[in-house]
């Protein structure tokens, strides 16, 4: 019995210490922002996070899961701000996912979406 509280004390902290690793990094603001409905296409891809993270993957798709090409190269250094020149968009739904490392080296992902008229 002391063996199995023992084994499952471990497993918490372990599980637990991965999940307090990632609590306070989030994406704090992104142009266009999340459920934007834009009546003209953006210029710019922006994200900014609350603590500087390595950009490791951003991809940007219309409604049909078609890439939109626009320069992304995973980050090298650590930053919070990340900008990109977009080309022209056609109207339609486009979704943003993310891939980030924390300065733990865990990765994190995420996504938001923003539609062009």
């Amino acid at each position: 019995m002391k063996t199995l509280i023992k084994f499952l004390t471990v497993i918490s902290l372990a599980f637990s210490s991965t999940v307090f690793a990632h609590a306070g990094i989030k994406l704090e603001s992104s142009l266009p922002a999340n459920n934007a409905m834009l009546m003209e296409a953006p210029q710019e891809l922006s994200l900014t996070f609350n603590k500087g993270v390595r950009l490791v993957k951003v991809s940007l798709k219309n409604k049909q899961g078609k890439k939109v090409k626009f320069g992304f190269k995973p980050s090298k250094q650590a930053s919070q701000n990340y900008t990109w020149k977009l080309p022209k968009l056609s109207p339609e739904n486009y979704v943003v996912d993310w891939v980030i490392l924390g300065s733990d080296g865990h990765k994190m992902h995420g996504k938001f979406g923003f539609m062009v008229h």
